[in-house]
């Protein structure tokens, strides 16, 4: 403790430098930290708007439909699935959707699209698409109309339509034969993906299923939601032995980028504050290297009377520490307030939001970091300030006590 004590006085004797240090290395640290906590909520938006927009947690599907989207390539007696799912402990919700591409049309201009035929009530148990419809865009088939269809904003824009629009869906139905009908736009949402939007259209699964001329009971695609997304690799691989004719992928399958970001944003954020801490570990080492240059004839004197060569090295270890410690401590108290603050507020990227929405990433993004990043980078820290210590210590230690005493 003695040795603790000598060290942090020691600290202070030159208030300005030790500032300066601990300065660069709060700073250091509030840069990393934060724009870590920036890459982590931008990951964790995508990765929830994934679950909730386009993949939910399982999905199944007939083992030969995910190839081309063939109409007659059925999941069958669905609703006695639907109802089986359901009742597993952990699911949270399930749905049934028809799964077909299509050729959309207007007086303007064709695209391809995905069309997706949904019941309407379970779809949004499942999925939160009508959240994304704004008081003055409609609605998610909150009324019962024939033909009615949803699409994003970003469509609408391609094909020049608007609200009570028409747009014809041309597609091969079950029997093979082309055939299609023209349905009424009664919604329009808008995603922070745009390019996904500009790809998917909504319909009622009645609907969908007359113009295919489906048999009843036969879904393309069933998806469900868990109550915890953790769970899903678990589920699913219960739900195969349950239903082996049934290809039955979990999101992490369905959207391996996402899973790479599920998985890689830790390491990601390691190897950022590795490259910060090593840059403040040389600014450390070379602070060192000159209080020791400065205190040459203190620690020779302390060496003659009889300090060992071990207390010296500690004391030198502790010094470079405690240095660090200290920028740490305020670095990361900075870091908390920046990150809760932003974390609220939210960080508007609204000026490249065509940009960011195009690969689907939101304009508002909101920092995020687990309490447990804290204790990791404070070790990492302590782990800088040992290393940074190695070398002035050692150089501390090669000094020869009588010719460090007639040093000037």
């Amino acid at each position: 403790m003695m040795l603790i004590k000598i060290a942090w006085r020691n600290i202070w004797r030159s208030k300005l430098r030790s500032a300066v240090v601990i300065f660069a290395i709060a700073s250091g640290l509030v840069g990393g930290l934060f724009s870590s906590a920036w890459m982590k909520g931008m990951a964790n938006q995508r990765v929830k708007s994934t679950f909730e927009l386009e993949t939910a947690h399982i999905q199944f599907h007939n083992p030969d439909f995910i190839d081309n989207f063939d109409v007659k390539k059925t999941i069958v007696s669905s609703a006695e699935k639907l109802e089986e799912l359901s009742n597993i402990e952990g699911v949270k919700a399930v749905t049934g959707r028809l799964k077909t591409s299509a050729m959309a049309a207007t007086a303007n201009k064709n695209m391809g699209v995905t069309i997706f035929g949904v019941n309407p009530k379970t779809e949004k148990d499942v999925f939160g698409i009508y959240k994304k419809i704004d008081s003055v865009s409609g609605n998610f088939f909150n009324t019962k109309k024939k033909n009615s269809i949803v699409i994003s904003k970003a469509l609408a824009e391609e094909l020049k339509v608007r609200l009570k629009s028409k747009i014809v869906l041309t597609f091969q139905d079950y029997n093979g034969q082309i055939t299609g009908a023209a349905f009424k736009v009664i919604g329009l949402f808008k995603t922070d993906n745009s390019t996904w939007d500009k790809m998917h259209v909504f319909v009622e699964d009645d609907d969908l299923r007359r113009v295919l001329e489906l048999p009843e009971d036969q879904s393309h695609e069933i998806d469900i939601l868990l109550n915890d997304y953790a769970q899903a690799s678990i589920i699913s691989e219960q739900l195969e032995i349950k239903y082996p004719n049934i290809l039955i992928e979990d999101w992490s399958k369905i959207q391996p980028y996402t899973s790479f970001i599920t998985d890689y944003m830790d390491i990601m954020m390691g190897v950022f504050m590795l490259i910060i801490l090593g840059a403040l570990g040389f600014g450390i080492v070379n602070t060192m290297l000159m209080v020791i240059l400065e205190r040459t004839k203190e620690l020779g004197m302390l060496m003659a009377i009889g300090m060992t060569k071990k207390r010296v090295f500690e004391m030198i270890m502790f010094e470079t520490i405690l240095l660090a410690l200290v920028g740490a401590f305020i670095g990361e108290i900075l870091s908390m307030f920046l990150i809760n603050y932003f974390g609220k507020a939210g960080i508007d990227l609204s000026a490249w939001a065509d940009g960011m929405e195009s690969v689907g990433y939101s304009a508002l993004t909101y920092p995020a970091l687990e309490p447990y990043s804290y204790i990791q980078i404070t070790i990492m820290v302590l782990i800088t300030g040992i290393l940074a210590s190695i070398y002035p210590a050692i150089k501390a230690l090669k000094l020869n006590p009588a010719e460090a005493l007639r040093t000037v």
